[in-house]
C-alpha cells in the first residue's frame, strides 16, 4: 500500500499501516523507511510518534541533501517495544509544508506458524477475533484445484500489506481462520506487552514424509488423494515466508504443530525425527537464516485417543537436540479429547473452547525465559529500492538505483523481481551487484502497470517496493523522467521533474514553446555523476503571458544520443477547445486533444473517407494535461474523419493529414 501526500508530491512505500518489525531481546529493532519526493523541498524531516500506550520516546531525524536532490529518501529509525505513527514533514522553499504518514506501526514479535490443519485453522470451528494489538495479511496464496489438490506457487510473494487479525480473516500464506492464534496473540500481547504479527505456512494433509521429500526437492504426496503437490510444497510457504516476508520484518521462531497424521500412518519414532530433521534443515539452508523452531508435542486425534509414543518421542528429542536451535512447545495431546466431529479443536458453543485451550497452552509454553533464550531473527540491512522509469517497452532495458543500509552496505548481490499491477510476481529481472542495476524487462510482457522489489540474493533478502511504472508495447524508447510538474500561481509557473537513474547522461536542457512546434532553451543543467543516480530539478518561469504554453526537458549523453521527457502543458482557460484536436493540418503523424473534466473517458475511432478504419495509439503520458493520438501505421497524405463518443453523445471531425 503506497502511502502519498494530498497533492502526491511525496510518497513512501515502506513502512505500510499495521507492519510490526521483529524486536531484540532488548526489546529493540530498526524500521526501514523508503519514500520518493517529486520537488526538490528546502528540507525534509521524520518523526517517528508512540502511541496507545507506547512511553518511549519520539524518533526525530533530517534526510540529508543528496537524498532531496536524488528525490529517493531512505532511513533505519532505532525504536522500542510498541506501536508508532510515522510521518515525514517536507518543508517548501516557499515556507508551505507536504506531508505524509503511516498511521501505525509497531515494534513487537513476529511469528510463523506450520504444521497440519490442526494448525492451519478452519471455517466454522468457532474463531474468535483478536484486538488490534494481533496482526495478519488477510490473504492466502493457494487454491484447490479440480484433482482436490492445493496448490500454491514455488515463487516471490507478493507486496504485503497488514490488517488486525478478525476470526474469518486469512493468516499468509496458508492460514484459513484466525483459528487459535489471534487468541494466543491477544495472550501474549497482554502479557508481554508488545504488538503481535503472525505467518501461517501450515498445510492440511501433511505428514512428515511429505515435507521430507518436499524440502529433498520433490513434489510431496497427498495419501488422501492420491496425488502430489505441485510446487514442492507445503515446504515452499515455509522457506519463501522466510525469505520474502520475515527476511525483513525478523522473526522469533517458527511455531510448529504437526503430528496427528504421522501418528495415525503408524510413523516410527526414527522415521518422524529424521523427517522433520531435514525439513528444519533444508528450510534454513535453503532460506539462509537459521530461524529458532518451537516444537509442540502433538499426535492425539480422534482415531487415536492417547498420546502415540514414538511421535511424541520424535518431538521431544527434536525439541532437545544439542546445538540445533530449536526449543519445546506445548503438550496439546490433552486438549479436546475425543476430537469433535471435524476432527480438530473447536470452540464448540456451549461446550468446550479446544481453540481456546490450545491458545492458552502455547501461551503457558511461551515462557518469559523461553523468550530469553531465543534469539530472533533479524535483518542485518534493509534494502531501498530506487526511482524507476514512468514508461517502458517489453524487452526494454533501463537501469535501477538502490541503497543498503545496515552493517554491511557494500558487495551484497541483488536480484530485481518484477510484480504487475496485481502485485503478483512477473519475473526476475535482473542480478548484480552493480549500483545502478541493469534491468531487462521479458520481450514477451504484457502491457500494463508494473513495480519493481530488489533483493538480496545471498543472503536472501526481500527490499521495498518501486513505485508502479506503465509499460506498453507501443512505446519504442524507455521514459526516464519519472514525472514533471507544472503549477502556476500568480505570475509564474514552477517546474520539476525527477529522473531515473541513466548512466552516461550529462546535460538536461529545459524547453518551451508556446505554439508546439519552435522549443526554445530556458536552462540547462549539469548531471552529477553522469547519471549514475536520480536526480530531483526545478525551474521558475516568470514569462507566462502566452495563453498555451508547453515544456519538455532533453536529456543528453556523453556518446551523442538525446532524449525528450513528456511534455508538460499550461493552457489558459478557452485557449485550447474541449475535444478539439489540433494541430489540423495534422504534422508529425500525432495529434492531440483535452478532454472533458468528468471523468468519463472518451473513445476515440480514426477512419479514412472511404469508410476503413485505422488502428490508434492513445496515451496521456505523452503530455501531460492533453491525449495524444497517433495511428499504429503510418497514414498516406488525405483526409480522415475522427469519431469521438463521449458520456453524451457522438461526434466527428475532420483531419487533414500532409506529408
Amino acid at each position: 500500500m503506497l502511502a502519498c501526500s494530498a497533492n502526491a508530491q511525496i510518497t513512501l512505500t515502506t513502512p505500510t499501516t499495521n507492519q510490526i518489525v521483529q524486536r531484540d531481546t532488548a526489546g529493540s529493532a530498526q524500521i526501514a523507511i523508503t519514500g520518493y519526493a517529486f520537488q526538490p523541498y528546502a528540507s525534509i524531516e521524520g518523526r517517528l510518534t508512540p502511541i496507545e500506550g507506547n512511553v518511549h520516546k519520539v524518533k526525530t531525524w533530517t534526510f540529508d541533501e543528496e537524498q532531496i536532490r536524488q528525490g529517493f529518501l531512505t532511513a533505519l529509525i532505532k525504536a522500542e517495544t510498541g506501536w508508532y505513527r510515522l510521518e515525514i514533514s517536507a518543508i517548501k522553499r516557499n515556507g508551505g509544508i507536504d506531508s505524509v504518514s503511516v498511521a501505525r506501526l509497531g515494534v513487537g514479535e513476529v511469528f510463523l506458524v506450520a504444521g497440519n490443519s490442526n494448525a492451519m485453522g478452519l471455517p466454522g470451528l468457532g474463531a474468535k477475533s483478536a484486538s488490534d494489538q494481533v496482526i495478519s495479511m488477510n490473504a492466502v496464496n493457494k487454491a484447490l484445484n479440480a484433482d482436490n489438490i492445493t496448490v500454491a506457487p514455488n515463487a516471490p510473494m507478493p507486496k504485503p500489506s497488514f490488517d488486525v487479525l478478525s476470526k474469518d480473516n486469512f493468516i499468509f500464506p496458508s492460514g484459513e481462520t484466525a483459528w487459535y492464534w489471534g487468541e494466543l496473540g491477544d495472550m501474549l500481547s497482554k502479557r508481554l506487552k508488545t504488538p503481535i504479527l503472525f505467518f501461517n505456512a501450515a498445510w492440511a494433509a501433511a505428514n512428515s514424509e511429505s515435507y521430507r521429500d518436499a524440502a529433498s526437492g520433490k513434489d510431496a504426496f497427498n495419501p488422501y488423494v492420491g496425488k502430489s503437490w505441485p510446487n514442492r510444497q507445503p515446504y515452499s510457504n515455509i522457506v519463501n515466508t522466510i525469505r520474502h516476508m520475515n527476511s525483513w520484518l525478523g522473526i522469533r521462531a517458527v511455531l510448529w504443530s504437526h503430528g496427528e497424521n504421522d501418528a495415525q500412518l503408524k510413523f516410527t519414532e526414527q522415521g518422524y525425527f529424521t523427517n522433520i530433521q531435514t525439513l528444519i534443515t533444508n528450510a534454513r539452508a535453503d532460506a539462509g537464516y537459521n530461524v529458532p523452531w518451537i516444537i509442540a508435542k502433538n499426535s492425539a486425534s480422534n482415531i487415536i485417543k492417547e498420546p502415540y509414543l514414538p511421535i511424541i518421542n520424535a518431538q521431544n528429542r527434536l525439541s532437545s537436540l544439542k546445538g540445533f536451535n530449536t526449543f519445546p512447545g506445548p503438550n496439546l495431546d490433552t486438549i479436546q479429547i475425543p476430537r469433535p466431529v471435524s476432527e480438530h479443536f473447536e470452540n464448540v458453543s456451549g461446550g468446550i473452547q479446544g481453540l481456546t485451550l490450545a491458545a492458552t497452552a502455547w501461551n503457558r509454553a511461551l515462557t518469559d525465559s523461553l523468550f530469553k533464550k531465543i534469539i530472533p531473527l533479524q535483518p542485518a540491512n534493509s534494502i531501498h529500492t530506487g526511482v524507476t522509469p514512468s514508461t517502458a517497452f517489453p524487452g526494454a532495458s533501463f537501469y535501477m538505483g538502490y541503497k543498503i543500509l545496515g552493517t554491511s552496505e557494500e558487495g551484497l548481490s541483488l536480484r530485481a523481481e518484477l510484480f504487475d499491477e496485481n502485485e503478483k510476481f512477473v519475473d526476475t529481472v535482473g542480478i548484480g551487484s552493480e549500483n545502478p542495476l541493469l534491468i531487462n524487462l521479458p520481450v514477451n510482457l504484457a502491457d500494463g502497470n508494473y513495480s519493481i522489489r530488489l533483493a538480496g540474493t545471498s543472503p536472501n533478502l526481500a527490499g521495498s517496493f518501486s513505485t508502479l511504472f506503465y509499460v506498453n508495447s507501443a512505446y519504442r524508447s524507455v521514459q526516464i523522467v519519472n514525472s514533471i510538474y507544472a503549477v502556476k500561481t500568480n505570475q509564474s509557473i514552477n517546474l520539476n521533474w525527477l529522473t531515473s537513474a541513466s548512466p552516461g547522461m550529462h546535460l538536461l536542457i529545459l524547453e518551451k514553446t508556446t505554439d508546439g512546434e519552435n522549443y526554445t532553451d530556458l536552462e540547462q543543467y549539469n548531471v552529477p555523476d553522469n547519471g549514475r543516480s536520480s536526480g530531483l530539478y526545478a525551474y521558475t518561469d516568470t514569462q507566462t503571458d502566452a495563453k498555451t504554453i508547453f515544456y519538455r526537458v532533453r536529456m543528453e549523453y556523453v556518446d551523442g544520443r538525446f532524449s525528450y521527457s513528456p511534455i508538460v502543458t499550461i493552457l489558459e482557460p478557452g485557449a485550447v477547445p474541449r475535444l478539439i484536436t489540433f494541430p489540423n493540418p495534422v504534422t508529425r503523424q500525432a495529434f492531440y486533444i483535452q478532454t472533458n473534466e468528468t471523468g468519463f473517458a472518451p473513445q476515440f475511432a480514426l477512419f479514412d473517407v472511404a469508410g476503413r478504419e485505422h488502428p490508434i495509439f492513445i496515451s496521456d503520458r505523452e503530455i501531460i494535461g492533453l491525449l495524444a493520438i497517433r495511428p499504429i501505421h503510418s497514414l498516406p497524405a488525405g483526409i480522415y474523419i475522427l469519431r469521438i463518443v463521449t458520456e453524451t453523445g457522438a461526434s466527428t471531425q475532420k483531419m487533414v493529414v500532409i506529408d
